[in-house]
Formats: structure tokens, sequence, C-alpha cells
């Protein structure tokens, strides 16, 4: 049995994997030769300008929104990466914060703006917000030798998690008003909190660890107040992924026998588990309650999903040969952006609809 764990682009320098894992020359990125509209149905395959070619290395989207622009990430050749937003004609954008050698996007809210992490050569590396104009403002959490902001919603509001020496990390929220409020979940390990993903709303899912040294999920509400809650109960492992704005959130869990699965959560705590053979993990779900993510097989590659409202499951065929598929991302409209591997275990993007 394999754990669902979504493949990341690698990096060749320690402070890189850092991020990529749980999320140096700078390569400029312009518009793609021969530029790819989405057709009206199915799907195409897209590769960043200069992505590599080899294991590990290539094109690896993050997120995408109403509009149809994808947020993601390139890994080069040389190992080292750097951030993008493919437009919906196909053209990308090169995600460079002021200063980065190597930067990732993590996602992008509907006004077109992108939340990332960067590095600057140091042992420190930053978050930062592009707007949609392309300027620039960099998030560093006082005390903090890692930023990583993890998701923005509507209203320009991020949430990440930060890392301190020696101390572990903590749950941010920041707003261009407010600024930074870290906070922890009540009765959880000390600075075990990540926060993963934030709605419309306000309301702030993540994961915590517990004494046990078991990891848990965590709702923070706009008010600041805490609900916790385990996807599979007795289970050794769970982490909460996204929220929609009606408070629906998805995610993954292990029973600590060796399964996982995906699963479905309402506003009101209710969980509902589903799964595809050896393994499960929602990655993302829209406003309408869809979920798409990706499962195991007995034959051990990753298999894109799309599950309905009603709960049933559609396994989701992607025209490109490869040894596996991840969905990670859907927008109100139901397009789908994904990830597929070649034989060379070179990552490239996906986008489309069934």
């Amino acid at each position: 049995m394999r754990d669902p764990k979504p493949a990341k682009p690698q990096a060749s320098t320690p402070i890189t994997v850092v991020v990529l894992a749980a999320l140096a020359a700078v390569l400029i990125l312009g518009t793609g030769a021969g530029a790819q509209t989405l057709p009206s149905s199915g799907y195409l395959s897209f590769d960043a300008p200069s992505a590599g070619t080899g294991s590990y290395q290539g094109t690896y989207p993050s997120a995408i929104n109403r509009n149809g622009w994808i947020s993601g990430t390139v890994v080069y050749s040389t190992g080292f990466s750097h951030g993008f937003l493919r437009m919906p004609n196909g053209s990308f954008i090169a995600v460079n914060p002021p200063g980065s050698v190597q930067s990732l996007v993590a996602s992008i809210n509907n006004s077109n703006e992108a939340v990332g992490t960067y590095y600057n050569g140091t042992e420190t590396s930053y978050g930062f917000l592009r707007d949609a104009a392309g300027n620039f403002t960099t998030l560093a959490v006082p005390g903090a030798y890692s930023t990583n902001p993890s998701g923005i919603n509507d209203r320009g509001e991020v949430v990440g998690f930060a890392s301190f020496s020696g101390a572990g990390s903590q749950g941010f929220f920041w707003t261009a008003q407010h600024g930074y409020t870290l906070f922890v979940v009540p009765g959880s390990a000390t600075n075990t909190t990540i926060a993963t993903a934030i709605n419309a709303t306000g309301t702030i899912v993540g994961t915590y660890g517990g004494a046990d040294f078991y990891t848990y999920d965590f709702v923070r509400s706009p008010g600041g107040q805490f609900s916790t809650f385990e996807a599979i109960y007795g289970g050794t492992a769970t982490q909460m992924t996204a929220i929609n704005a009606s408070g629906q959130t998805t995610g993954w869990g292990n029973d600590g026998n060796g399964d996982t699965d995906g699963f479905l959560g309402d506003a009101h705590g209710t969980v509902s588990q589903f799964g595809i053979d050896q393994g499960t993990d929602g990655t993302a779900i829209n406003e309408s309650g869809v979920i798409v993510g990706y499962g195991f097989s007995d034959g051990g590659g990753p298999i894109a999903f799309e599950r309905e409202p009603d709960g049933t499951i559609n396994i989701l065929t992607i025209p490109f040969s490869n040894t596996g598929a991840e969905a990670v991302g859907i927008n109100s409209q139901g397009v789908i952006v994904g990830t597929y591997t070649d034989s060379a275990n070179a990552s490239h993007g996906w986008v489309g609809a069934p």
C-alpha cells in the first residue's frame, strides 16, 4: 500500500526540498511557442518553457482559478525551479520575486493574485504575494527562518505556516491591513500547526500534530475558534487540503493499517470517506462540491479522478502516454488541472474537462 503523497518538484538544494516536499540561474519564461487554447471538451497537455525532461523535472501545476489561469512551478534540467502562471491562451508568465534565486507558486485566487515561496540564496526562505499587475509583496513572519504561504482567497487574505529555528511551525493568517496573525491549535503538540487553505469567508483549514505523534485536521473560523477532527477514526494521519465557500473540505486520512481514503467533510463536521483501490487523496474541491484528486491501483501509478456531489467517482483517462496522472485543481466551471509523468519520470501539465 502506498500513502498518497503528491508528486512534488524536487530541487538540488536542501532549503528548496523543505518546502517542495511539504509544497542559480534565473530563467525568464515567455510566451510558449505554439500557444494553446482549451478545447471545448477533452484535455490538452502543456509544458512551461525550458522545463526539464529528466526525473523529477518538468511542469508542476498547483491550482486553477475561475478565469482559467493556472499556477505552478517549473523545474529545469539544472534542478532549480521557478514559479509560473499560465494564461487561458496558453501564454506563460514568469513568477520571479525580486532577489529570488528559486521560487514556487502554491495558489492563485480569482483576481489572478498568486502566493508562494522564494529563496534568495541564504538559509532563509520568504513568502510572496504577486498581484494581478505583477507587483510583489514579500511575506516574512518576524523571527521565522521560513515563511510559506499555501493559500489565498478572493479578499487577498493569505494563510500558510512559518518555521522557527528549533521551535517547529505555526500557522499564520495575513492581510494587507492587519499584517500577521500567528496561531497554534489548542492542545496540539508544540509548534506543529500548518495552515493549508482558506475560503472566501476567511475560514482556515490545516493539519497539526498530537501528543500521540499522529496528525489531525483543524478548522479555524473567521473569529478564531477551532474545531478539530480526524478523517478516519483511530487513524494515524490525516491531512485536509482544501475548503470551498460552503465550508466543504477534502483531503486524505490513513487508518494506521495501510489503507488511505479520501474524504468529504461538511460545515458541521460530518465526514464521508471514499476511495479508489489502494489509496486515495482528495486534492481540491470547487463551489459545487466536486472533488478531484488521485488514487493508487495495483499497478502502482497514480490515477486521476473526479468525485461528483452524489458520490460517483469518475476515473479520468488522460490521453497522453504516461506512467501516472494526478488531478490537483478544479475551478467553478469544472475545468480540471493536473500532472502526468512520462517514461523518464518527468512531469507535464494537463488541463481540461471530462
